[in-house]
Formats: C-alpha cells, sequence, structure tokens
C-alpha cells in the first residue's frame, strides 16, 4: 500500500482509468492509450431559456453539442480534428476554442462570443483503448476506462464502466468459485465493450474524412449511432 504496509485479499479490482497503474502492473504495456486524431473542447456557459433539450450542431469541420445541466446552466463541447495531438497553450484555450466555431451563426455564435476565460476551457484529446481479453490475471481484474475506454460518440463510456461494476458485485454475491465468476463476467463483457470502442472510433473517422472534404459512400455515422442505442438497449 501507498503506507508501505502489505495486505492480501481474495480479489483486486483495477479501475484506475485509461492510464491504469494497476493494468500496467499485472499485464505489462501490452496496450497504449491511442490518440483518434480529434479532441474535445468544453465549457460551461448561461442556459437560454431556449433551450429546451441537448442540440448537435455540424460544421464543416466541427461538430458542436449543448448540454443543459440546470435551468440555468449548460455547457457547450466542441469536437475537432487536430493532426499530431498538439499541445495547446493553456492562456490561449478560450480564442482557440473560439476559432473552432468559425463559420456557425446563430445560438452558436452567440454563445461562442461568452467563451473568453481560457481557465473555464476543458480541453482533451481523444483516446481509446481495448484491453484484449480476459482483463483479469489470477485474482486480480481490470475493469471501466482501464480496459475499455472510448470516445464519446456513443456517450458510453461511464456508461460501461457502471455495467462493469454492477454486474462484476452481482457475481461476486452469488456462490460460485472466483475463477467461474472471473469468466463469466469476461463472456458478458468483452463483446459489449469491444463495440462500444470500435463503433465509436468509426463513427470519429468517418467525421473526419468528411472534415477533409472526402465523400465517403459508405459512411452512415448517424445510422450506426441509432443502431448502437438500440443495440445497448439489450441485456448483457
Amino acid at each position: 500500500m501507498s503506507d508501505g504496509t502489505t495486505h492480501s485479499f481474495d480479489l483486486v479490482v483495477g479501475c484506475d482509468g485509461l492510464y491504469s497503474d494497476t493494468r500496467r502492473r499485472v499485464f505489462g504495456n501490452v496496450v497504449t492509450p491511442q490518440f483518434t486524431g480529434q479532441a474535445v473542447w468544453r465549457y460551461n456557459l448561461p442556459r437560454p431559456k431556449s433551450l429546451v433539450w441537448g442540440e448537435i450542431h455540424v460544421g464543416p469541420q466541427t461538430k458542436v453539442g449543448l448540454t443543459p445541466m440546470r435551468p440555468d446552466l449548460m455547457y457547450m463541447f466542441v469536437v475537432s480534428a487536430e493532426p499530431g495531438n498538439p499541445r495547446m497553450p493553456t492562456d490561449q484555450l478560450a480564442t482557440l476554442m473560439r476559432a473552432r466555431l468559425t463559420g456557425f451563426t446563430g445560438i452558436i455564435a452567440e454563445l461562442g462570443a461568452q467563451i473568453t476565460d481560457p481557465a473555464g476551457v476543458v480541453y482533451k484529446p481523444m483516446e481509446n483503448l481495448l484491453l484484449p481479453e480476459p482483463w483479469y490475471k489470477g485474482r486480480v481484474v481490470i475493469i471501466g476506462d482501464a480496459a475499455h475506454a472510448s470516445t464519446p460518440h456513443l456517450a458510453q463510456g461511464a456508461a460501461m464502466a457502471i455495467e462493469d461494476g454492477v454486474l462484476l458485485a452481482e457475481l461476486l454475491s452469488g456462490s460460485q468459485p472466483l475463477e467461474r465468476v472471473l469468466k463469466e463476467f469476461m463472456s458478458r463483457r468483452f463483446k459489449r465493450a469491444k463495440y462500444v470502442v470500435e463503433s465509436s472510433n468509426q463513427i470519429a473517422e468517418w467525421e473526419m474524412e468528411d472534415w477533409r472534404g472526402i465523400r465517403n459512400p459508405n459512411a452512415r455515422p448517424g445510422e450506426l449511432l441509432h443502431e448502437a442505442t438500440l443495440a445497448l438497449l439489450e441485456e448483457y
């Protein structure tokens, strides 16, 4: 432990995020987070009375989302292609975020003008990762983003982590031996998590193609989002 003591446990659950140290200790660097080519910018803003539901606005080079949080508060997110994963200067984040709204009019332009505080901008490169199965070794199991981090295109990253925890707790509450519990956990989680990671990545690739002016006749991001939403309603 961090205080130098040593303890023994029946099971250790590593759910320590995309850059999981537990994953590295147990599996080595068999996988590492991969930059997808996109990044997301977020900024909290006063919520206009006209914003009733969440909205998505698609531009020629970016995608903008408006997400209500409270009657008086919302946040804007901007998805943009950022080739090479550049490091953004923190004192220019507001200016850089506004620049990615060029070409938008109406509510997006009005809200964009209010992005003035660089400290209020949360900028994150989009990365993903899928740990090959099984996600366990001995009495250590890896779950959540540590095992299957996805980009937010399906808005399912946190949901997948919660599902992992709920299912693992449910299985552990029974009388099966630990090895059988972990095998059943993998049989019910791996394909579902893989589907989310791969579908999110596919939507990102189609978006970046479109922003580069490539008209892919096989691109169908809206359809895939709809299909995934229905698929993820199924029991797992």
